[in-house]
């Protein structure tokens, strides 16, 4: 959604993307990024800085000062991951979130 497109990343604590080579040119890989490959994560996972409004944050771009955006807008919105978690230390607590009919439920 920007341009350069590392200009607007956002960088998940935890992911899991199938069916990703372990090499890239040849070479073992030592990162992965969407707008190079095209494959979305199948699963994200976040843990919780603060009280959690961060990660549970759905505002769209057009209504947020400076550009920033919510991350559960990010996952939900722009890339689309199947499933969304949101990992509470503090609480030992995991809240999963499956994206049906383009909505995170």
């Amino acid at each position: 959604m920007t341009d350069p497109p590392e200009k607007g990343a956002e960088a998940p604590d935890w992911f899991y993307v199938p069916n990703v080579p372990l090499t890239l040119d040849g070479k073992m890989r030592r990162s992965y990024v969407l707008w190079k490959e095209y494959v979305a994560p199948l699963i994200v996972l976040e843990f919780v800085s603060g009280d959690g409004s961060e990660e549970r944050d759905n505002t769209p771009p057009s209504q947020r000062e400076g550009g920033n955006v919510g991350k559960f807008w990010v996952y939900e919105q722009a890339i689309r991951v199947p499933y969304y978690g949101i990992y509470e230390v503090a609480k030992a607590q995991v809240e999963v979130y499956h994206l049906v009919d383009n909505t995170i439920n």
